[in-house]
């Protein structure tokens, strides 16, 4: 089952794709993707029984549109937290120029997004910011929880999701935070590189939520980012250094996971920064996940 968030005119809606390209408006049923989320077995089952009865035609009137009729949002624009993994594959850890551990002499190492400014959804742009040098493509695998938990087991994470879509984990590689020149210290380096994953429309994320049912295995998916049609990065998810289960437990240890948070799983080799290929206003990224649709952003330049 597909989820989406869309926009008719000004409103946000909630949904589910149906065949040949339609939408179903469950918005009466529940207003939000993150109120269904919080519903739990209750809600998909809800859901499930929706889409059933629409696809046996029996939908009320102007509750089915077109999709291209719609203007999709990210899968939860109300998403909690959103959180991403650095260095989840052992090629994108190469060709960045950094010693590469057996995994078990390391950890998934994870940082945070604030969603309500970098979360948009497929179709929708991506701000060069004016501070930005050399801005970069990450695409990802994403699990979205929806189940509240804390300190869950590897061999239990699967009850904590709620399905998977795409992020492009937009960075910055260059980041301008110190013109004009400031002292140096040791600190420096990493602020910029964490800032340089904060600023505004930095997370595209979609184009749907695809439920836990119809992934059996998100470790056999396969990931490709193109630029302006040129594939960048071609890779498995199955070259995840940490899996999805490993990963819920690591994170579920230091923040208690919600209903509607996101966790992008890592990005595999191919980036811009290993080739000095960067976006530039004007670039089309499209990151493709198997199963999961393709999402697709123009970059444009900041007003």
């Amino acid at each position: 089952m597909r989820i989406v968030s869309y926009r008719v005119d000004t409103q946000t809606r909630f949904g589910a794709l149906l065949s040949g390209e339609r939408v179903l408006d469950l918005t009466n049923v529940y207003p939000t993707a993150l109120a269904f989320l919080e519903a739990g077995e209750v809600g998909m089952t809800s859901i499930l029984s929706a889409v059933e009865r629409a696809e046996r035609g029996e939908a009320l009137a102007g509750q089915v549109r077109p999709l291209d009729a719609v203007r999709l949002r990210p899968p939860v624009p109300q998403a909690r937290k959103l959180l991403a993994l650095a260095g989840n594959y052992q090629e994108h850890i190469r060709e960045g120029g950094r010693p590469t551990h057996e995994k078990e002499e390391t950890y998934p190492y994870f940082f945070m997004k604030p969603p309500s400014t970098t979360l948009v959804g497929t179709e929708d742009a991506i701000r060069y910011p004016a501070i930005a040098q050399k801005l970069d493509y990450e695409g990802e695998l994403t699990v979205v929880i929806g189940k509240r938990g804390r300190d869950i087991p590897a061999d239990q994470a699967y009850r904590y999701v709620a399905g998977y879509t795409i992020l492009n984990d937009i960075s910055e590689r260059a980041l301008m935070s110190k013109a004009p020149p400031k002292a140096e210290r040791e600190r420096n380096r990493f602020f910029d590189w964490l800032v340089g994953k904060w600023f505004d429309t930095a997370a595209p994320c979609g184009p749907w939520l695809v439920t836990r049912d119809d992934i059996e295995d998100p470790h056999s998916l396969r990931l490709r980012t193109r630029v302006n049609g040129e594939v960048r990065q071609d890779a498995s998810t199955a070259e995840m250094i940490f899996t999805v289960p490993e990963i819920i437990e690591f994170i579920s240890r230091v923040v208690t996971l919600e209903p509607g948070d996101l966790i992008a799983t890592g990005t595999a080799g191919g980036v811009g920064s290993a080739r000095g290929v960067f976006l530039q206003p004007g670039d089309t990224v499209e990151v493709e996940i198997e199963r999961l649709g393709v999402l697709r952003n123009a970059v444009e330049a900041a007003p």
